[in-house]
């Protein structure tokens, strides 16, 4: 609570949008209690979790009076988390992508069947890609200091794939990540983190 306290008067606001419990280390449960307890402060609209993906998301949605209003995870077309997604259907918790282009990878990027599409929509590769997040029901919030990137980024809503577009994309997914810090580096690093980093 004291880590929420803090966020508010650093950010100098009422209330925050959504807060996100980030790592499944420490004492997530009371921590995710303590979000609880924001929320019906009043000082936090929504609640949900990051890097959940251990059985441990289900010991905290178990567990939760309010069940988290998303997952924050890697995902894209390479790693499109079906099985995930069907673990969070009892919840209601949709996913949230960060990585959505693959770290910017310029394999997938280069995908011939983005080639494809953005040569028929008239798109770039990326808003090919994140249209066909929009379209999966993914959250998404692509990173840019470009500006053309970002003006880019919002203008996906002027078309839409079909059907076949997206089960072309679907067969993409080959299980490849980019971020692989197992729970137990993520436990490691965990514990050397002080409040004031």
């Amino acid at each position: 609570m004291a880590g929420i306290d803090k966020m508010l008067e650093r950010l100098d606001i009422g209330y925050i949008d959504l807060l996100l419990l980030h790592q499944q280390v420490g004492d997530y449960m009371g921590a995710w209690r303590d979000c609880e307890k924001a929320v019906a402060q009043g000082k936090v609209r929504a609640i949900g979790l990051s890097n959940f993906e251990s059985e441990r998301l289900e010991e905290v949605c178990e567990a939760a009076t309010i069940k988290p209003a998303i997952l924050q995870v890697e995902c894209h077309p390479y790693y499109q988390q079906d099985a995930l997604k069907k673990r969070l259907a009892p919840y209601g918790t949709v996913i949230e992508s960060w990585y959505p282009i693959g770290h910017g990878d310029p394999g997938l990027i280069s995908q011939e069947i983005f080639n494809e599409l953005a040569d028929k929509y008239g798109k770039t590769n990326v808003q090919i890609i994140l249209r066909w997040h929009v379209q999966e029901g993914n959250i998404i919030f692509p990173k840019s200091t470009n500006l053309q990137h970002i003006r880019d980024n919002f203008n996906i809503f002027d078309f839409e794939l079909t059907e076949e577009e997206m089960k072309q994309i679907k067969a993409l997914d080959n299980g490849k990540r980019f971020y692989t810090a197992t729970l137990e580096e993520q436990e490691r690093n965990f514990s050397t983190w002080s409040p004031e980093d």
